[in-house]
Order: structure tokens, then C-alpha cells, then sequence
């Protein structure tokens, strides 16, 4: 007897559901196991209150360094006066490669006003994918790598996608877990304080 076409997409979305489960628990069970082996005060590339422990909306986002794609190094706070969307991503992340054309459509047309960073999760995620990954969506906005996942864990990332928003005066306005599309991401520009 032939499957049909609804059988198919059930089984295909509950595949599709078990391979992100599956994904989602392999993220926190590094994050957790990376957190609980370096303590993130002996990293000299992010500043951050040991105790705070994440990003709070309400009060000044961690502030970082970390290298791009070309080498150099971005320091968030060097971004003061734009609003800065932070993104935690990973190239075997669905959901954020959903969100990535947005964000890079969001930024072309705000790139004045706001600075999208994405925040690679290069702990559980390749360098050399990520950057290929920028390159085959041309990708023109920040790509940091946190190597260690220290910045991740600054910022309390413990699944992927996650986004912050962050005001021209440095304070996290918002944050999202999960994918951000065109409407939500709009609306929580606005909110960050994008006109």
C-alpha cells in the first residue's frame, strides 16, 4: 500500500523533531559541562560580573571581545550610540539559519542606526563552517567566534538561536529565545530603541 503524502510529512516533521530535541539537549549538556570546567573570571576576553551570570534586561549587557571572521577584534561596548543585536548561533542550528537572511536584510537597510553581531557558538559549532556559512548567505555584518563559549555563558545563551537587543546606552532592552523573523524582529528593534 503507497504512503501518502500526509503520512510522509508526519513522519519527515516528527523526524525533523526528535533530530532537534536531540540537538537542543547536546547544546545545554556542552554549555553546562564547559561552564562547570572554566570559570569565566581567568577569560580575558569578555568583562563581566562572575556573579550576574546572563544578560538582564533592565541593566548594561556583559561587554566582550572577541575576533571576527577577518581577524580583527569587536568590543561591544565600542558600539555605544547603536542599537546592537547580539545573536548566539550555530551553522547546524535550523531555527538560526532561518533568522540569519532577516537579520542581514535588517541590517542593510538600518546599518546606520543598527549593528548586528553574530555571536558564533564556535564551542560546539567549526570556524571554518561558520565562515563559510556567512559567505554562501553574504553575510556582511559582524561574525564573532566564542571559541570557548565563555561570552555564551556570560550572556545565559543556553539554547540556540538566542538574541538580545541592546540600546544605544549599552542596556539590554530585550531578548528572544528562539528564531526571530521579520515581524518580531521589527518590533523588538523598536523596542531596543530603533527608530
Amino acid at each position: 500500500m503507497p504512503e501518502t503524502t500526509n503520512r510522509r510529512l508526519l513522519r519527515y516533521s516528527a523526524t525533523a523533531l526528535i533530530v532537534g530535541v536531540i540537538g537542543l539537549l547536546f547544546v545545554r549538556e556542552q554549555i553546562a559541562a564547559r561552564e562547570a570546567a572554566a570559570p569565566r573570571s581567568a577569560e580575558a576576553n569578555v568583562v563581566v560580573a562572575a556573579d550576574r551570570g546572563e544578560a538582564v534586561v533592565g541593566q548594561p549587557a556583559p561587554d566582550f571581545t572577541l575576533e571576527t571572521s577577518d581577524g580583527k577584534r569587536f568590543r561591544l561596548s565600542e558600539a555605544r550610540g547603536k542599537v546592537v543585536v547580539v545573536n548566539f548561533w550555530a551553522t547546524w542550528c535550523a531555527p538560526c539559519r532561518e533568522e540569519m537572511p532577516d537579520f542581514e536584510t535588517a541590517y542593510r537597510d538600518r546599518s546606520s542606526e543598527v549593528l548586528f553581531v553574530g555571536v558564533n557558538t564556535t564551542s560546539v559549532d567549526s570556524r571554518d563552517d561558520a565562515i563559510a556559512f556567512a559567505q554562501r548567505l553574504r553575510i556582511t555584518f559582524p561574525i564573532v567566534f566564542d571559541d570557548r563559549g565563555v561570552v555564551q555563558g556570560a550572556y545565559g545563551a543556553r539554547s540556540l538561536p538566542a538574541t538580545f537587543f541592546i540600546g544605544p546606552d549599552g542596556v539590554t532592552k530585550a531578548k528572544t529565545l528562539g528564531p526571530v523573523l521579520k515581524d518580531r524582529l521589527r518590533e523588538q528593534l523598536q523596542v531596543a530603541g530603533a527608530k
